[in-house]
């Protein structure tokens, strides 16, 4: 329960930069340096990500270190260090441990969709909202203006597996400001629009995954600079708000590098923690 509970609520607690590039320039690819930073209410201490991001039309590398409470975004290794690789423009996630040579390669929402086929999870939707607001120019971030829109989301989970059941309310609103000069698209902050989280529930909530759609066809096709994001969740009956800011600090052109997106020989596949022996939402390389 805990496993399927911490999946169905990933992208309301964990700001994985997952998103798809569009190069400007034929030949090269979009590269972003973001730092963020998120703070649970409650928490004594905050956490910070920094990293780098580049990308192709299809695939995504972001490598990112962390530090402090709320950092952490691998479920593969609780070092400070990770890479994630994202295809299928973010359905599919490989995280890669340097440090213990392994890597996992998961699509959560297959398995979110195989626990309902296998009878291990059964997971009800009720208040689902999606919104855009477009609030006009914002300031000029790195010497670039930009245009400030306004996403907010909601629903109500009822999650039963295992005997158990739970009702977890999930709701965000996140402002992000958009480059208007930048002829690319490079999102390193699309968990804190939701837009993963449609990725995610597309299968099992298709009014929240409509809703998404008509919201991410509202705004901007350019690149987010910086995006302050409130997340709350209530769960039996705790309520956890997460507080995150996060902001572009370099961007440039780069020579795309093939190898930058593949697994090393070396490494060795990893079972997903908490999954026991089974490899169920684990998938082999291509």
């Amino acid at each position: 329960m805990r496993l399927f509970l911490r999946l169905a609520c990933a992208s309301a607690l964990v700001l994985a930069p997952i998103a798809y590039a569009h190069a400007q320039d034929t030949g090269k690819n979009l590269a972003l340096d973001f730092r963020t930073t998120v703070a649970v209410q409650g928490a004594p201490d905050s956490g910070v990500i920094t990293g780098h991001a580049v990308g192709t039309a299809d695939k995504m590398r972001l490598d990112v270190t962390m530090k402090g409470q709320g950092a952490h975004v691998s479920p593969l290794s609780s070092d400070s260090t990770v890479t994630m690789i994202v295809t299928d423009s973010g359905k599919t996630i490989t995280y890669m441990d340097s440090k213990n040579s392994k890597y996992l390669r998961v699509r959560p929402a297959e398995m979110i969709a195989q626990a309902q086929q296998m009878g291990g999870m059964k997971m009800d939707f009720t208040g689902t909202t999606a919104k855009v607001d477009s609030l006009g120019a914002g300031p000029a971030i790195l010497g670039h203006p930009t245009l400030h829109y306004r996403v907010a989301t909601g629903m109500t989970m009822t999650i039963s597996a295992m005997g158990q059941e739970q009702t977890v309310k999930i709701a965000s609103t996140t402002d992000t400001y958009y480059a208007t000069d930048i002829k690319g698209k490079l999102n390193p902050f699309a968990s804190l629009s939701g837009g993963d989280m449609a990725n995610m529930f597309g299968s099992t909530n298709k009014e929240f995954a409509d809703k998404m759609k008509a919201v991410q066809q509202k705004l901007p096709k350019g690149v987010p600079l910086r995006a302050l994001s409130s997340a709350m969740i209530v769960s039996q009956g705790t309520t956890r708000v997460t507080n995150s800011a996060a902001e572009v600090t370099g961007i440039k052109w780069v020579d795309p590098d093939p190898k930058a997106f593949e697994i090393p020989a070396t490494y060795t596949a990893a079972q997903l923690p908490g999954m026991g022996g089974s490899s169920s939402g684990s998938i082999p390389p291509k």
